[in-house]
């Protein structure tokens, strides 16, 4: 299976179709900053550009961090406040008292509402991401790692209210505002390798595969949170991007690439569960020739020592996926507003 990962990243071409301190932030600021820039520019004179601008008042690079920015709000005294520490600069146009309200609301209709599990992230901040093994081949629901709420699951859901129908449960949307908040954000993170695809390991620190035999939940790597590479976890160097890869560079020049991204087969509820497929065959790349270490019983932490060249390839891949995460939240709003 490595052998193979290494030459789908060789040949695929653009038209192929928790944190360690605070909750983890897919791609951080500056990636879905850049996904949103490229939408922006690919829905710049649509109809499906206009209706954005009529539902939010702003752009979708602005949005696009929206869903990260509600996880400031926490419960405290018997209730709900919005109390980021630190506080976020690409937050700031959403800390109004009018802003901060909306999130507020957010958080406290889907704080719980998939009844998650002790140990467990709140359920909103569970829409972001789903883990599936490496071992798998594509997205299948019933694998370990997946749920009725994970972000494949709420991208569904944004794109059913967007089209007018009311979301599934356990989700709760409030509008099209709110739907397209969601949408903006987490089509950028079904692109993060690290937000689909997932290792999972004994405490020898072997690869297990969590579908084959008993699932043991000790092998999860929580998206690579626990595997730890010079002190930081991996998943924090998947979530940063390089200065090249920002809005103001790839948000510019990866437009003429994200055109020639072609529209997913099939019903738009149904992309997300492609794009999953095609982001956890990329995810092979983050562990190929990976070594891990045993877990630290006190930590419930694995070491890594990862091999000449991974930041190199974990630039480029990442490149390939803000522009494909650009180009899918411009097609998915066309689908919806043509």
């Amino acid at each position: 299976m490595r052998r193979a990962a290494r030459w789908w990243l060789l040949g695929v071409g653009l038209s192929a179709g928790l944190a360690w301190s605070g909750p983890s932030r897919a791609w951080g600021a500056t990636g879905h900053q850049t996904t949103g820039a490229i939408a922006d520019a690919l829905l710049a004179g649509t109809h499906a550009g206009e209706r954005v601008t009529a539902l939010l008042g702003m752009d979708l690079r602005t949005a696009s961090v929206w869903a990260d920015c509600a996880k400031g709000v926490s419960p405290s005294g018997g209730g709900f406040h919005y109390t980021a520490s630190p506080k976020y600069p690409e937050c700031a146009p959403f800390e109004s008292e009018a802003g901060e309200a909306r999130m507020i609301d957010y958080v406290t209709r889907n704080w719980s509402a998939c009844r998650a599990a002790v140990g467990e992230d709140p359920c909103h901040k569970q829409y972001h991401y789903t883990d599936v093994a490496v071992e798998r081949d594509s997205y299948e629901r019933t694998d370990v790692g997946t749920s009725d709420h994970d972000v494949v699951a709420a991208i569904r859901a944004a794109i059913i209210v967007l089209q007018g129908g009311t979301a599934p449960a356990p989700f709760s949307i409030r509008d099209g505002a709110e739907a397209l908040l969601i949408l903006s954000h987490d089509v950028g993170d079904v692109h993060q390798p690290l937000h689909v695809g997932a290792v999972y390991l004994d405490a020898q620190g072997r690869e297990v595969d969590p579908d084959r035999g008993m699932f043991d939940p000790q092998t999860k790597t929580r998206g690579a949170n626990q595997l730890i590479d010079h002190g930081r976890p991996l998943h924090m160097e998947w979530d940063r991007v390089i200065a090249r890869l920002n809005a103001d560079h790839l948000g510019r020049s990866g437009v003429a690439e994200a055109r020639s991204v072609l529209v997913t087969p099939g019903p738009a509820t149904a992309w997300a569960d492609v794009w999953a497929t095609e982001t956890l065959m990329a995810s092979r790349a983050a562990f190929q020739n990976v070594a891990f270490g045993a877990r630290d019983a006190a930590t419930h932490r694995w070491s890594v020592a990862l091999p000449d060249g991974y930041s190199s390839m974990r630039t480029a891949l990442q490149e390939r996926q803000l522009v494909l995460a650009g180009a899918r939240v411009a097609q998915v709003l066309e689908a919806i507003f043509p």
